[in-house]
């Protein structure tokens, strides 16, 4: 199974951290890794970076996207999304500081999930914390002055 928190970052932050990705995400490991802990100055840090998720109107966005499919449901507060015949099957929560997204077997379904928040909006950056990996859903543009 694999299992993805994505992050709604700040404007400023995505577009200074654009290909320097991984400062944010040793950042993360490190206040993952001390969490337990009160207030924090890495809580202080991650809060800073990072947005609300606004949950209701990505909930709304993924019901609209996927409240077609017969293999599409809700149970509690969790959306999960199985296409059978390809054997995929993935699951998405919202909490108010991060999207966490499990998937299992082929990658089509949580791809369909990564696919609606990567419209919404340039700022997601998911990361994997079990392989190491993570980068934006939509890559920010940097200009070039000329």
């Amino acid at each position: 199974m694999r299992t993805y928190e994505v992050y709604l970052m700040e404007e400023e932050v995505a577009s200074s951290y654009f290909r320097r990705e991984k400062l944010i995400y040793q950042l993360l490991i490190e206040y993952r890794m001390k969490h337990h802990l009160k207030e924090t100055h890495l809580q202080k840090q991650v809060h800073y970076i990072t947005r609300q998720l606004p949950i209701s109107f990505i909930q709304r966005e993924l019901l609209q996207a996927f409240s077609h499919y017969p293999h599409f449901f809700t149970h509690q507060e969790t959306f999960v999304l199985e296409y059978p015949h390809k054997k995929s099957r993935a699951s998405i929560k919202l909490t108010n500081s991060c999207i966490t997204i499990e998937g299992d077997g082929n990658v089509d379904a949580e791809t369909a999930f990564f696919e609606v928040l990567r419209k919404l909006d340039p700022c997601f950056l998911a990361v994997n914390y079990g392989t190491d990996e993570y980068g934006w859903l939509r890559p920010v543009k940097t200009r070039k002055f000329v």
